[in-house]
């Protein structure tokens, strides 16, 4: 019986050296440091790193976030723990107290680069990975609060919409020709497929000098490519129409709009 001992002794080896180790911590992920500029508003709740796999993202899905940062400082190192994963974007999202989040209120954007209209990709290879030095500046001054302001009106389409059409957002920008994606205010994601649809698009109040929708395209990048239509005031002007929401409760309607798709 010695030999069967043996072999029971063996059989147990070999299955402990096949013991899953998926429980072990997770290695992998980025750090840099969040620099913060602006005062810190009062109703801040939460202020989190956020990596998105799409850029814009549509919903806390779309994420994996980070711890909660400390608040009221000027700067702060943070480390984000994420299995291997291609990231689109990652940013600072900032949270107001007794609001849900919202994944469109971004304060900060990581950007390698001059170019502050595309967000630099970071990239996990593999579970041993750590990247370093994904700074970001987050400017506290773009925080969005709660509010019942909103633009209303129409969209209409001419032309054919294209096979890869995803999705359509709103923009809505202060400046005409805006510095950055932290200049402006995208919508929730609209359908595509539609020949006409009402809207309704939330905004802080202020004047706005561009307003425009832009189409989302499968593996096409998000660019000024993407714009397929604004507001204007006056149909035969070539210019965008601005807009005023004077107060935080103002409603603005027919602020209609086509999504022109007879170019492409």
């Amino acid at each position: 019986m010695k030999w069967l001992s043996i072999l029971i002794m063996l059989s147990l080896l070999t299955m402990g050296c096949d013991v899953d180790q998926g429980l072990e911590p997770t290695q992998s992920g980025f750090s840099g440091t969040v620099h913060f500029s602006a005062p810190w508003p009062e109703e801040t709740d939460q202020v989190l790193v956020v990596a998105s796999k799409v850029f814009p993202p549509s919903s806390l899905e779309d994420l994996v976030l980070g711890e909660p940062l400390p608040l009221n400082v000027d700067s702060v190192q943070y480390t984000l723990y994420t299995n291997p994963l291609d990231f689109a974007a990652v940013g600072v999202v900032w949270k107001q107290k007794n609001q849900p989040w919202d994944v469109t209120n971004i304060i900060g954007i990581y950007f390698s680069g001059n170019d502050k209209f595309s967000p630099s990709p970071v990239v996990i290879p593999d579970r041993q990975a750590m990247i370093t030095d994904i700074d970001i500046n987050a400017d506290l001054s773009r925080a969005k609060f709660a509010v019942s302001s909103a633009i209303k009106g129409t969209i209409s389409t001419e032309g054919q919409w294209p096979e890869t059409a995803q999705s359509v957002l709103i923009i809505a920008s202060k400046n005409i020709l805006p510095t950055g994606l932290l200049d402006i205010q995208f919508s929730p994601p609209i359908e595509p497929g539609f020949e006409s649809t009402e809207y309704t698009f939330t905004v802080q109040p202020g004047t706005y000098r561009l307003i425009a929708m832009l189409l989302l395209e499968e593996n096409v990048p998000l660019g000024v490519e993407s714009i397929k239509g604004f507001y204007r005031s006056n149909p035969a002007s070539p210019f965008p129409g601005s807009v005023t929401v004077a107060s935080d409760s103002s409603v603005v309607d027919n602020i209609d709009m086509i999504l022109d798709f007879s170019e492409l």
